[in-house]
């Protein structure tokens, strides 16, 4: 399930992002992404009148599996809420809701900000814009 940043990175043209997301293409139909990631790039784009990267994403949207924000989320996302609230580790409530849609689904999340998400117990998540070693 891809993180906002890296669907951002995606229609920047990112080479590294770009080249997984084609080797990941070569195996799978389509791309997965949850609906808080769709709200955010959307509204991103639109405050800046990006209508070209607007177009692209749109195309980009029809053609990916598009994760729903449900109660059986919601559920997943309040306990994640308050076990990192008990040890003082919040993360932007938009992230927050991303990992418990990752969780719910069952989704490896793929991002660059793997600091947000390190603290999360049952979450699967990988970095596909960290340099190569």
């Amino acid at each position: 399930m891809l993180h906002t940043n890296i669907i951002s990175y995606f229609l920047r043209g990112e080479t590294q992002v770009v080249q997984k997301l084609r080797e990941y293409q070569k195996f799978y139909s389509y791309l997965t992404f949850s609906v808080i990631t769709y709200y955010e790039i959307k509204s991103g784009l639109l405050y800046r009148d990006a209508k070209n990267i607007l177009r692209q994403f749109e195309i980009l949207a029809q053609n990916s599996e598009i994760l729903p924000f449900d109660i059986d989320t919601a559920n997943v996302g309040s306990v994640i809420y308050q076990d990192l609230r008990q040890r003082g580790l919040l993360i932007t409530p938009i992230d927050l809701l991303i990992a418990a849609s990752a969780i719910h689904n069952q989704c490896v999340l793929i991002t660059a900000n793997v600091k947000h998400f390190q603290n999360i117990p049952n979450l699967e998540y990988e970095n596909w814009a960290a340099p190569k070693l």
